[in-house]
């Protein structure tokens, strides 16, 4: 399920995990949308193919090939350089922006 910034993923066991998106891209040389996210309380973040299904509801599919992931990385290089151009400084990097008492003026999309 995904809103706007947030996604639950839900594992086959039933455990419900909270990501926050960090953004999310149309490929049109891939012909597919992707989820780029991070589950809260971890450093490493996760990527994804997505569909919608209306509703708030998806669902997700794995990164098929390397080319995919070359230009998922290259994405991600690009919006932490953007984000760090826009900050303010006052929360350590836009990465952190989505926290209520971040007083970054340039970071929120």
């Amino acid at each position: 399920m995904m809103d706007d910034r947030t996604l639950v993923l839900t594992t086959n066991d039933g455990k419900e995990i909270t990501c926050d998106i960090l953004f999310t891209y149309h490929s049109d040389e891939f012909n597919k949308d992707y989820v780029i996210f991070q589950p809260r309380g971890e450093e490493q973040l996760s990527a994804a193919s997505y569909t919608e299904e209306g509703a708030g509801k998806g669902s997700l599919q794995g990164i098929e090939t390397d080319e995919e992931w070359e230009m998922l990385e290259e994405l991600v290089k690009d919006y932490y350089s953007q984000d760090q151009e826009n900050c303010s400084g006052n929360c350590g990097g836009c990465s952190g922006c989505n926290q209520e008492d971040c007083d970054c003026d340039g970071c929120d999309e």
